[in-house]
């Protein structure tokens, strides 16, 4: 199984000095925001890539919601989705390939909780049902993310294989018939 890059030690200082002086800056400490700019642009592109990073904040919030407070399946998915960025990437991915990866899987993710979402509306009871163009429109937005989720897929496969040099092959055939 292939591996995403994990943080390095020195990464995760870097992020700690950066948070404290972030926090100072929220602060209203005009200095602390100067410092935090000149260090910023002194970083790693590793340290700028996790500083920057919303996906990691918004996949947790989605875990948090999907999982509706059970500890079990929040660390379950957790591990899941780490397992399937491994999986996804393969052994030594390029950059390109991560962000890719990254892409499917959040994706992924998305087109579970909608389907949850969509077998949770069908089978509520009577009484209880939304109105069919909330439905309509449900599933108008799984619909979409599952396209987006296919294309991300597609386009890692493209990738690799422009990655790995292997041509193109076509394979043409013609049968004549004599009468």
């Amino acid at each position: 199984m292939g591996k995403v890059p994990e943080l390095s030690e020195e990464a995760r200082r870097r992020l700690g000095e950066l948070q404290a002086l972030a926090d100072k800056a929220e602060a209203g400490d005009k200095e602390a925001r100067r410092k935090l700019r000149v260090a910023v642009r002194e970083s790693s592109p590793e340290v700028i890539a996790r500083a920057s990073d919303f996906r990691r904040g918004a996949e947790r919030l989605l875990i948090q919601t999907i999982s509706a407070g059970n500890p079990l399946k929040e660390e379950a998915l957790e591990v899941r989705l780490s397992h399937m960025r491994a999986e996804v990437a393969g052994a030594n991915p390029t950059p390109l390939e991560v962000l890719l990866t990254e892409r499917v899987v959040a994706s992924w993710l998305l087109v579970e909780i909608l389907e949850a979402l969509v077998s949770l509306e069908l089978t509520r009871g009577v009484g209880e049902r939304v109105p069919p163009s909330y439905l309509f429109q449900l599933a108008k937005l799984l619909e979409s993310v599952q396209r987006r989720h296919l294309a991300s897929t597609q386009a890692l496969a493209r990738v690799r294989k422009l990655q790995s040099n292997t041509p193109g092959i076509q394979v043409n055939t013609q049968v004549n018939v004599l009468r």
